[in-house]
């Protein structure tokens, strides 16, 4: 297996007989050259760069995201599958570290979002619950911060979804009917705000997951629980655009949104206008 490029000291692109891979690991690209064969001692994963679409995904995070996280997520990953009795979709990778890295950073920037669902998600998925709060306590340890037990449940939604991925069902919504939603939530947010998105990105990635995680939170919600949220009103000031969308996606859903998740969609909204070609 040779190198065909390096991405950094911990992750390299290489291919064997005619397939490319991805490869990372500690200090698998450190003083290494194209052309060299990859150090198999040292490898910790390896992808195919096709698989399921993630290449560019991953590329981005294995370029963006400090390699502790990428390592932490593949550890906690590992864990579940002696735990979860299904197979995960490798698109977990993308989505678990990029949660990781998110998290750890809106805790030293002193925000913790917490879970409004954490005692459905508690009592409907024991399983991924459990997963969720062995790794919450692996990051608390790995990163030193002390963040909340609630952020269990957000975790655990990230397994949940990877068992939705497998059986191709959302509960009140098959998933050609969320993918469909989905489809027309993101025109609806290219239309109104006249701008291209980059359907490969990272925070397109980011929306579309929120928005399956939103789906399945409209099956656990038993009553709209809308408690007040004083974040939601600086938010609305300071990307009104992005709040007026929200709205419109509102009206295309005929439901009424609780404050969270109006926030919570105003911002994935933002980072799409954002990231705009």
């Amino acid at each position: 297996m040779k190198i065909v490029k390096i991405l950094n000291n911990n992750a390299v692109l290489a291919t064997e007989n005619s397939v490319d891979y991805i490869i990372i690991g500690a200090g698998i690209g450190f003083n290494q050259r194209v052309g060299q064969e990859v150090n198999k001692e040292k490898i910790e994963r390896k992808f195919i760069s096709t698989d399921e679409g993630i290449s560019q995904r991953f590329l981005e995070l294995v370029e963006n995201i400090p390699y502790d996280y990428i390592h932490l997520a593949d550890e906690i990953i590992h864990e579940a599958k002696k735990v979860l009795k299904y197979d995960f979709s490798k698109t977990i990778y993308v989505s678990l570290t990029d949660h990781i890295y998110n998290l750890v950073r809106l805790y030293h920037d002193n925000i913790q979002i917490g879970n409004s669902l954490f005692w459905e998600i508690k009592k409907f998925y024991p399983l991924e619950y459990h997963v969720g709060k062995e790794a919450l306590v692996k990051i608390n340890q790995k990163f030193k911060v002390d963040i909340e037990e609630s952020e269990a449940g957000n975790i655990a939604m990230h397994f949940v979804n990877v068992q939705l991925d497998n059986t191709g069902s959302h509960g009140l919504y098959t998933a050609q009917e969320v993918t469909k939603k989905i489809r027309d939530i993101v025109a609806l947010i290219r239309l109104y705000n006249k701008i291209d998105i980059d359907e490969d990105s990272l925070a397109f990635d980011r929306f579309v997951t929120h928005l399956r995680f939103f789906f399945k939170r409209m099956n656990l919600r038993q009553k709209n629980n809308n408690k007040d949220n004083p974040l939601l009103e600086t938010v609305i000031i300071k990307y009104n655009q992005a709040f007026k969308t929200t709205q419109l996606v509102e009206d295309y859903l005929q439901t009424d949104l609780n404050n969270d998740e109006k926030l919570y969609l105003t911002l994935h909204i933002q980072k799409l206008i954002e990231s705009k070609n």
